[in-house]
This record gives C-alpha cells, sequence and structure tokens, in this order.
C-alpha cells in the first residue's frame, strides 16, 4: 500500500525558499572570496589610487591596478587561477606595485572616473610617472600578465 503526504502551496515554497538560502550561502563561503593575497602568487596593497601612484612615483616602480568586482565570475577566475601562479607572483611582487580595487567601493568609483571602465576585470599599467602604458580588459593569463611585466622593463 501506498501512502501519499500531501503538501500545500506555502509549504512547497518554504522549502524552496530554504534550499535556495542554501545554495546562496554555499556560493557566499570562502571558497569564493576574494584571494588578493597568497603565499606564491601576486600580493596586493591595501591602499587608494593616488597613494599607490605616490608610492610607484618614489620607488620608480611601475604600478598594476587590478580593478575588479565581487559579483564578477571572471574576476574570481582571475583571482583562483591566474593572480596565485607563483612565477607571477615572484615577478609583479619585486618589479610592481600591486593593488585591487573593487570598482563598486569609493576607490573604485574614483578610478572610474579617472580611467573609465567598461569590463571587469580591467587591468591598468602605470608608468612611474603616473602616465597609462597598458589597459586590459576582460580574463587575462598568466603569460599575459608575464610579458606584460617585461614590457613594462623596457
Amino acid at each position: 500500500m501506498m501512502t501519499y503526504i500531501k503538501i500545500n502551496r506555502s509549504t512547497l515554497l518554504v522549502l524552496f525558499g530554504v534550499i535556495g538560502l542554501s545554495i546562496a550561502f554555499a556560493a557566499c563561503s570562502n571558497k569564493f572570496k576574494p584571494q588578493l593575497n597568497s603565499a606564491h602568487g601576486i600580493n596586493f596593497k591595501v591602499t587608494t589610487l593616488a597613494q599607490a601612484m605616490e608610492f610607484s612615483k618614489v620607488q620608480n616602480k611601475p604600478l598594476f591596478v587590478f580593478a575588479h568586482a565581487s559579483w564578477c565570475p571572471t574576476c574570481k577566475k582571475m583571482e583562483q587561477e591566474v593572480l596565485v601562479k607563483k612565477e607571477l607572483g615572484e615577478t609583479y611582487n619585486a618589479q610592481l606595485i600591486n593593488i585591487a580595487i573593487d570598482v563598486d567601493s569609493p576607490e573604485g568609483k574614483k578610478l572610474n572616473e579617472q580611467y573609465p571602465i567598461r569590463a571587469t576585470p580591467t587591468l591598468f599599467f602605470f608608468n612611474p610617472d603616473g602616465t597609462v602604458a597598458k589597459k586590459l580588459e576582460g580574463f587575462t593569463t598568466d603569460e599575459e600578465l608575464l610579458a606584460e611585466a617585461q614590457e613594462l622593463k623596457k
């Protein structure tokens, strides 16, 4: 004999709501948080663009700005797969000043006013004198980033 469970519409909605919230919380777990500093990859300073440009000028090193967003899947992919690479970290940490700016933050809005951002991530490379050397939009591989660092040395 088969037993049927009668579920009304409101119980079903609550059940799907709980499932949806569980999925949302799982997506916000540590696995998906920005990994802007790693043991081996690029280590980003927490500072303003103006302060970073001053560091760049004083130390006579190019400035690398990773403009990202917390909601951007391409940014997360770069943070988790590219920016954590050892060779990239060795090169960028030694040769450049590195900062990351969330485009939705007040500092990100200032950056967007000065240097329009059409896509995330956007990667800016500034010369020590503050001029833009290069701007890349979208996913960028570690090979491309290493090539940019070599280009800036010239």
